[in-house]
């Protein structure tokens, strides 16, 4: 306690010297200026952050869609039933070297397809060889054929506005006629299965008969 109250009055002699040297000695003076003035300095208050401009929401462009994805085209889709029929006569190598012309591309051969189908000679010729497959092979056209066929018919109705060529077709258990049908082996009476329907053209001509097993 004694010596805390000892150096009360020195504290206040430095601070009366103090006071004598402020009034008098400019160099203290030029000091004590500085010091504030580096005080203000550095208590001046930051400036407060400057919030950055909101940016425009960034716009997406839509590009073309790239050819190899294949947009949604309404016209193949249209033309479906006929580049199917395209694939699947493509897929025949007798078909593909007799309908089409190899190194064309799809859209030639599509074309081709259509101007060949639609012509009733062509429609026979393809009956014709279809019809020698299933005698040679002892068989009933398969699926895929009889899709080919039925396609070219259409594509060739296509033609008509108020008539349409069509197939003949024959149930198994019908009697044979001679007329009417076409026997694929060399005797029988009745029809056991249908290999290959007839065609009657447009005006109801029965110009190839259905091609059937008989026993």
């Amino acid at each position: 306690m004694d010596e805390l109250s000892s150096q009360i009055p020195k504290v206040e002699w430095l601070r009366v010297e103090l006071i004598k040297l402020l009034g008098s000695d400019c160099e203290i003076q030029r000091l004590v200026l500085e010091i504030v003035a580096s005080r203000e300095v550095s208590l001046e208050p930051l400036p407060e952050p400057v919030s950055e401009p909101e940016q425009e929401p960034v716009s997406i462009v839509a590009f073309p869609t790239a050819a190899h994805e294949c947009p949604d085209d309404p016209l193949r889709a249209q033309l479906s039933a006929q580049l199917t029929l395209l694939d699947a006569i493509s897929s025949d190598q007798e078909l593909n070297s007799t309908w089409l012309i190899q190194g064309e591309d799809q859209g030639r051969q599509l074309a081709r397809l259509l101007a060949s189908a639609a012509q009733w000679e062509r429609l026979l010729e393809l009956w014709d060889l279809l019809a020698e497959r299933c005698k040679s092979q002892a068989r009933p056209a398969h699926v895929s054929e009889l899709h080919i066929l039925e396609g070219c018919l259409g594509i060739h109705n296509l033609i008509w506005r108020d008539r349409q060529a069509e197939l003949c077709q024959v149930d198994a258990g019908v009697e044979y006629d001679y007329r009417l049908h076409q026997r694929a082996t060399l005797r029988g009476d009745v029809i056991t299965a249908q290999w290959l329907p007839g065609l009657a053209n447009a005006g109801g001509e029965r110009q190839r008969l259905p091609l059937a097993a008989t026993e």
